[in-house]
């Protein structure tokens, strides 16, 4: 039979070669970590530390670096995010009904995050961690927020429609660089309006979480599991996360949402059922598919495969008139903020 067609790489999200642009875009993209890693690393600096891969459905993404990288700000979000540390330990700083709590996530340590609970990822020297998001959806809304020092009481809150994140955070960081709160450390009264004339403390769409139990960090490379051709290690109400070791085929595949795979160890083959794409994979390789598309995973005796995929099928959504951006790319952010800017003086 003729050999298949060539793979289309992408180099980098949301970029199009002018090759991708004669022909139709492969239905998902390949990467070579350990190449991405060289090309990228200068970008993981503070204060966001953080760099893109595959920016559609599925945010994927590798925050850490060589500095340390402290905050006291707080995520809110309205999807779930998903960690697991390549290399060194993180702290993940939250509020867990109603309280403050400090997740130690180890190296090779996955841990899935809930949605609506504020969030604030403290990250070591040194350290390398994967982190998936998935795309905002219409109307959702995300928030920064700061508490008063030593109190769960908010003492600050931005809510900002989520596009480009290295650009939206610089005007929010802003303001609150800007507000008497970040000088004093005190909450205004109620209902009161800042310097910007918005309020000091602006009101969530969706309310926070403050009843769910968080689980600890999971082991991903368990020897507990080590004999397991298949182990779910999370299942969250978005993302389901699994784990594939030694030999096996995984036949007809089709997942709803996008689907990411990383392959941590040994070799295998990716083929898509469809478009006769083949993709010998290595260590290191990692595959982001796009919904519902039909393929095949092959995968030899010292295998171990991570597999994320989304179960949210939004391929029926409204499609805007404006198209965002939905990027996560930390650079323009980090040639405009510093560390400090995102911590109180108080």
């Amino acid at each position: 039979p003729p050999p298949p067609p060539p793979l289309a790489l992408c180099p980098s999200p949301m970029t199009t070669s002018a090759e991708a642009k004669d022909s139709p875009p492969a239905p998902f993209a390949h990467e070579d970590f350990g190449a991405w890693y060289e090309a990228n690393e200068r970008h993981l600096r503070p204060p966001i530390c953080n760099r893109l891969m595959f920016g559609d459905q599925l945010k994927v993404m590798f925050v850490g670096g060589k500095k340390a990288n402290e905050r006291t700000d707080y995520h809110v979000e309205d999807g779930e995010e998903f960690f697991y540390m390549i290399k060194g330990d993180m702290t993940l700083k939250v509020l867990e009904q109603g309280k403050h709590r400090r997740i130690e996530i180890k190296e090779g340590e996955t841990f899935l995050l809930p949605a609506h609970i504020p969030h604030s990822p403290q990250r070591k020297a040194g350290s390398l961690g994967l982190v998936i998001e998935r795309e905002r959806l219409p109307g959702e809304i995300d928030a920064m927020q700061w508490f008063v020092p030593g109190t769960t009481d908010v003492l600050w809150r931005r809510t900002f429609e989520c596009r480009d994140l290295g650009k939206d955070l610089v005007p929010v960081v802003a303001a609150f660089k800007a507000s008497v709160e970040a000088k004093t450390g005190k909450a205004r009264p109620e209902g009161s309006k800042g310097e910007d004339g918005l309020p000091a403390i602006m009101p969530l769409k969706q309310p926070l979480d403050l009843k769910t139990k968080l689980k600890d960090p999971k082991i991903l490379l368990s020897d507990k599991e080590k004999g397991k051709a298949l182990l779910d290690v999370h299942e969250g109400s978005e993302f389901n996360v699994q784990l594939y070791r030694g030999m096996q085929s995984l036949k007809s595949r089709k997942h709803l949402g996008e689907c990411f795979y990383y392959l941590l160890e040994g070799s295998g083959k990716f083929v898509t059922s469809e478009s006769s794409h083949v993709v010998d994979l290595k260590k290191g390789s990692m595959v982001r598919l796009q919904p519902k598309l039909s393929h095949e995973v092959e995968l030899a005796d010292d295998a171990v495969l991570l597999s994320v995929d989304c179960s949210l099928d939004t391929s029926n959504d409204p499609v805007p008139t404006e198209v965002p951006i939905l990027e996560r790319d930390s650079s323009y952010a980090n040639d405009i903020l510093k560390r400090e800017d995102f911590a109180s003086e108080k």
